[in-house]
């Protein structure tokens, strides 16, 4: 059991050592990084937030959080948390208590109920970061609720699972464009230290290489069920290739971030630059 400090005594992020140059692209405002807390509630299988943060979901006090929000001279966040969908009522209170601030803010998965969905809407839910396993109805039910509500969706893709053929791989890329996932983010299949795959791929001697260098998200280093190993890393380099195709990912960015420009201009809070 891991004796982490009171989630209390965590306070305001030290930005003034930040070199602010670098959230700041060719004029257009990037993000700032806040966190509304700590530790995760969920064990996924290639995590190791579990033992970086902890198991139990930790929330910082309401206050501090939207005081460390206001404060940041930068109207578009990223809210770091693992997730925010670990306890429904403290989730609907943090976005009622960030609606006055105006913000537009990015997070990983929040909760699939429309009264939380509504409430991020109001606080100003630009987009998420939503794990997307298989192409089931569920998955697309999911992404259409997101846009029902005006938050756009980058999916986080995991290739190179046990049950993942070339055939597999290539429908979920056409099942992601055929859903209008706005963006999509592709990793290999890595097993990290304290985690269920690292536990489950050392013990079946799956893994070739401990070089940490190669630990990169992007490079094969253990052997997949079904495939080989290189067609798995062709199976990489053909997904990002084959959903950026038709609109390149610069492009698919820009079109998220007009429509957020549009809704800072509209509410008053548009800025072309951040002070240096």
């Amino acid at each position: 059991m891991q004796d982490f400090p009171a989630i209390e005594s965590v306070g305001t992020a030290r930005r003034s050592i930040l070199k602010r140059e670098m959230y700041n692209y060719r004029g257009v405002q990037m993000v700032d990084l806040v966190h509304a807390s700590r530790g995760c509630r969920f064990n996924c299988y290639p995590c190791c937030v579990n033992f970086l943060g902890g198991r139990s979901f930790r929330p910082r006090p309401f206050d501090k959080v939207v005081e460390e929000m206001a404060g940041i001279d930068n109207n578009r966040l990223f809210i770091v948390d693992n997730s925010l969908a670990q306890d429904k009522q403290w989730e609907m209170d943090l976005f009622r208590e960030m609606i006055p601030l105006k913000k537009k803010w990015c997070c990983h998965p929040i909760e699939d109920d429309d009264k939380v969905l509504d409430l991020a809407a109001q606080a100003g839910a630009w987009f998420v970061y939503q794990a997307i396993f298989d192409s089931s109805d569920f998955i697309r039910d999911r992404i259409k609720r997101y846009h029902d509500y005006g938050i756009a969706v980058e999916g986080s893709i995991l290739l190179g699972l046990d049950y993942h053929t070339e055939d597999y791989i290539k429908k979920l890329v056409d099942f992601l464009l055929e859903v209008d996932l706005d963006m999509a983010e592709f990793t290999v299949l890595t097993p990290f230290p304290h985690t269920r795959t690292f536990d489950d791929l050392h013990n079946a001697k799956r893994i070739f290489t401990y070089d940490w260098n190669n630990y990169t998200c992007g490079k094969v280093v253990f052997q997949p069920k079904l495939l080989p190993p290189e067609k798995l890393q062709e199976l990489y380099y053909y997904a990002w290739d084959k959903f950026y195709e038709e609109e390149p990912q610069n492009y698919k960015m820009f079109k998220m971030l007009k429509k957020v420009m549009d809704k800072e201009k509209a509410d008053g809070t548009y800025k072309t630059r951040i002070r240096q």
